[in-house]
């Protein structure tokens, strides 16, 4: 794809994408050619328009800094904040994720020991002169053995400093990275939107994959790519193949062939056009597997267990078990396999209780329990007997461990 030509669905592939785009605007349930789709789907997500400007916040009033270890000084401002100062004299205030930064980088006791400090309710200047003697003396430690080391400063010209990383850090900006996908898939809608002006994290949905799968259900499905990238440090560049459910916006995401997926750090050199033609290239591949996807969701329907010997309960905390899943997440599973997914006593049911509870998380339990559904969507027959099993043997301690509350 050397010329990143508009990327479409194959005619296998394709649903009715004139009827989705018709549906713009409107809300409710509508019904084409007999299949039941959800229109308000389309109020729920973004364009392309709507996510830029959401990265673009404050986009004029950014600077990276390079900086040797040799001149990195911490001190004090009039609020007892700690900061960097650079040779010039002005002076920059870390973020929580900033701060983060440093105490994995100082190999401090937990990477959360700088941020906790400063935000506790008692803090003082003395706690402050303790974090900018600390980290002097790192830096110290750092100027003896490489003075020239260089760390990458990532500010606002506020005097925050949103990132701080090394010289092997290679930014990816947000905005190069949405105007390639809209190169090559122009017509796809941003949906389960996590992210933020230094992040891109959530999902691209492919409105032309949205169609009728034959199945005697109130919703179609479709196609979704899930995407990260991050200017601060916090994500790689990702993207992989995900599965959209239009009634309920549940996603579930699955692993692509070795070579065929984009996972990469921002370190070193990172040659754009190469990656460019990465991205393209993997998105043309997640489009061709899709209705292989999607029909490996739908078939997690066959595997059913018998509510009068398994529980939805039982179910559950099995799924809990072996996925470790914590309390509370546990706990908003059966909650919603109890109000939405009732009816359906199989694997289909389980995948959307926990997809549907990964959605009042935050973002990075939200693609873990995508990424969970993927894993349930791929498991053997002889996986979900052994699940079915467990689910069987579940007891009242059990449960306890399970769940926040007794459900």
């Amino acid at each position: 794809m050397s010329d990143y030509e508009k990327l479409t669905p194959s005619s296998e592939t394709r649903g009715d994408g004139e009827f989705v785009k018709r549906l713009q605007g409107q809300f409710g349930t509508g019904v084409q050619g007999g299949t039941h789709v959800h229109k308000d789907w389309w109020a729920k997500t973004l364009s392309y328009d709507d996510v830029m400007q959401k990265v673009q916040v404050d986009i004029d009033n950014r600077e990276d800094i390079m900086i040797p270890a040799k001149n990195i000084i911490f001190n004090m401002n009039k609020d007892n904040q700690l900061c960097i100062t650079h040779p010039r004299g002005s002076q920059f205030v870390p973020t929580d994720w900033a701060m983060q930064q440093l105490s994995t980088r100082m190999s401090a006791p937990s990477a959360s020991a700088l941020r906790e400090m400063r935000n506790q309710p008692e803090y003082d200047k003395q706690d402050g002169e303790l974090m900018v003697d600390y980290c002097n003396n790192y830096f110290r430690r750092v100027t003896k053995k490489n003075p020239d080391k260089e760390f990458r400063l990532r500010t606002y010209n506020d005097g925050t400093c949103r990132a701080f990383v090394t010289d092997k850090y290679t930014p990816v900006d947000n905005r190069w990275y949405l105007e390639a996908l809209k190169e090559f898939l122009p017509d796809a809608r941003y949906s389960h939107w996590k992210g933020d002006e230094d992040t891109i994290f959530g999902n691209l949905l492919l409105p032309d994959s949205i169609m009728d799968y034959g199945q005697d259900d109130d919703t179609d499905y479709g196609g979704m790519v899930s995407i990260s990238n991050c200017e601060i440090g916090k994500r790689r560049i990702s993207q992989y193949p995900s599965i959209f459910r239009a009634i309920c916006m549940n996603g579930c995401i699955w692993g692509q062939q070795k070579g065929k997926d984009v996972n990469k750090v921002h370190r070193g050199t990172i040659d754009l056009d190469a990656l460019k033609v990465a991205l393209a290239e993997n998105i043309e591949f997640q489009l061709s597997i899709l209705p292989d996807g999607i029909r490996k969701f739908l078939d997690t329907r066959s595997k059913e267990f018998d509510p009068t010997v398994t529980s939805h309960k039982g179910m559950v905390a099995a799924v809990a078990n072996e996925f470790r899943l914590d309390k509370r997440l546990a706990t908003n599973t059966l909650e919603q396999y109890v109000k939405h997914e009732f009816a359906h006593n199989n694997l289909f049911g389980v995948i959307n209780s926990l997809t549907r509870a990964g959605q009042n998380f935050d973002s990075q339990t939200w693609v873990n329990v995508d990424t969970i559904g993927g894993n349930l969507m791929q498991m053997s027959a002889s996986k979900w007997h052994n699940l079915q099993a467990k689910a069987q043997s579940m007891t009242d301690k059990d449960f306890d461990k399970a769940f926040a509350l007794t459900a």
